[in-house]
């Protein structure tokens, strides 16, 4: 690999010693590697039923590298939702951030989704946003494969969201746009890209998405700032501005947490504040590279409130045809229908909020989505559900489920978009959950013979 001359330039000055083993990273394959979604499925139960040959990951509960097949992109576990596909040291900085099912969470710059459907696993409510619209496409649909629900998608501009969410997220992630160093291995693509930029084009939006940060973060909550650059430009120049900005901000040392974890260069040692700051390195972690600063707020203050919640539509408000539907279900997820708020869009999507979403749902922002589709109405008021729905219960909840094997060539027609005939089953008549070894799918319509597909068309197997 022909890596820029100003790369390895800078890196030979700031690594020294190391920088040998550094370069010579750059002669091996990048690893790929998946991470377990835990509120479908437990690290246990994954490694008894696992597809292909995994290896745990030493520094991520749930994480394991893989082979490189696409057979991983094509398995129904995947369409299930039960993984995602994660670069190792990507998943850091989610998995760093202390979150409980008490915090709500900003992931700022979220796009494509992978550390937001980490952060969805964990929080109480997650806002996930992303400023391009294009981008947010793959963040919805990966979010509500993840099937939590507890989140509203926004495309809006840091600075906005920071105004409408002051002192009001318990933990912000910041995963900002950067010139891609670290991913050089992984995607050679971006070293063009990284020619024409340079490190120092990104500083001054990593610089005011901190702020947007700071605004929105409350009295002892904590910030993750992350890129995938190695660039101290973008990595603890950043961080010394922004702590000299915030005399009330601290970083939080997780600089030894891991083997293989690295602190600031050495030129910074005689920068107390950035101690904990951390590097991931490729010769010294089986990964690509990364950086990460988790800081803290102090403590002082009164904590924000937010103002009170829009009004939304009950379960009883539905459409008749919607609500007739959603009694198919039983259990808990009945529970959780009843007790949802619902939004229905000018063009028909209906989505449905738990009681955290309901509470910051704003409409001033620009959102993508806000919780999960259940799905659409017609001109003539009929239901048509939504694969997000499927993908956010339990198969054991819906009164009319076949399931599946993955081996079975059924599960693979119905991923492509068409009609079952013959599946071993025999369901009453009308919509019928479809699963894949007890893990929903997506529904279809049942007639007595065949099953019309009702898979969504941008989610198909290709």
């Amino acid at each position: 690999m022909r890596l820029p001359e100003d790369f390895t330039g800078s890196m030979k000055e700031l690594l020294g010693g190391d920088y040998d083993d550094f370069i010579a990273s750059y002669d091996s394959k990048s690893i790929s590697s998946i991470r377990i979604n835990t509120s479908k499925i437990s690290a246990g139960e994954f490694e008894r039923c696992a597809p292909f040959p995994i290896e745990p990951i030493p520094f991520v509960s749930g994480g394991y590298y893989t082979d490189d097949t696409d057979g991983w992109s094509k398995h129904p576990y995947y369409f299930a939702g039960l993984y995602y596909m994660q670069e190792a040291s990507a998943m850091l900085p989610a998995l760093m951030l202390p979150v409980d099912d008490t915090d709500t969470v900003c992931d700022l710059c979220a796009a494509p989704g992978g550390k937001s459907t980490q952060l969805a696993q964990k929080a109480r409510l997650l806002i996930s946003n992303d400023i391009s619209r294009s981008r947010c496409i793959p963040l919805v649909k990966n979010l509500e494969k993840n099937g939590t629900g507890n989140f509203l998608v926004s495309c809006e501009s840091p600075q906005k969201l920071a105004a409408i969410y002051k002192g009001l997220m318990d933990k912000v992630l910041v995963d900002a746009p950067c010139s891609g160093q670290g991913m050089f291995r992984k995607d050679p693509d971006l070293i063009s890209s990284y020619m024409k930029k340079g490190p120092a084009s990104f500083r001054a939006d990593q610089e005011d998405i901190l702020e947007a940060a700071y605004e929105m973060t409350k009295p002892g909550g904590m910030i993750m700032y992350s890129t995938c650059t190695f660039s101290d430009i973008e990595d603890e120049e950043v961080i010394l501005s922004f702590t000299g900005r915030h005399a009330d901000m601290r970083v939080v040392d997780i600089s030894d947490r891991y083997e293989g974890f690295t602190g600031p260069y050495d030129k910074y040692s005689g920068q107390p504040q950035l101690k904990g700051c951390t590097h991931i390195f490729p010769h010294r972690v089986k990964g690509e590279g990364h950086f990460m600063a988790l800081m803290q707020k102090e403590r002082s203050g009164r904590p924000a409130s937010m103002r009170a919640a829009n009004r939304l539509l009950s379960f009883e408000k539905l459409p008749e045809s919607t609500g007739r539907f959603l009694k198919s279900f039983r259990g808990d997820t009945l529970e959780k229908l009843k007790d949802s708020a619902y939004i229905i869009s000018s063009d028909g999507l209906i989505t449905m909020l738990g009681s955290e979403g309901a509470a910051f749902y704003d409409r001033s922002i620009r959102y993508a989505r806000t919780g999960t589709c259940i799905g659409r109405l017609g001109r003539s008021q009929n239901f048509t559900v939504h694969t997000a729905l499927a993908l956010s219960v339990k198969a054991a909840d819906h009164v009319n489920a076949v399931d599946l094997r993955a081996d079975d060539e059924n599960i693979y027609r119905y991923l492509r978009g068409e009609t079952m005939t013959d599946t071993g089953a025999h369901p009453d008549k009308g919509p019928v959950l479809i699963c894949v070894e007890g893990f929903p799918l997506g529904f279809a319509l049942y007639d007595g013979v065949r099953y019309k597909n009702l898979y969504e068309k941008g989610w198909r197997l290709i």
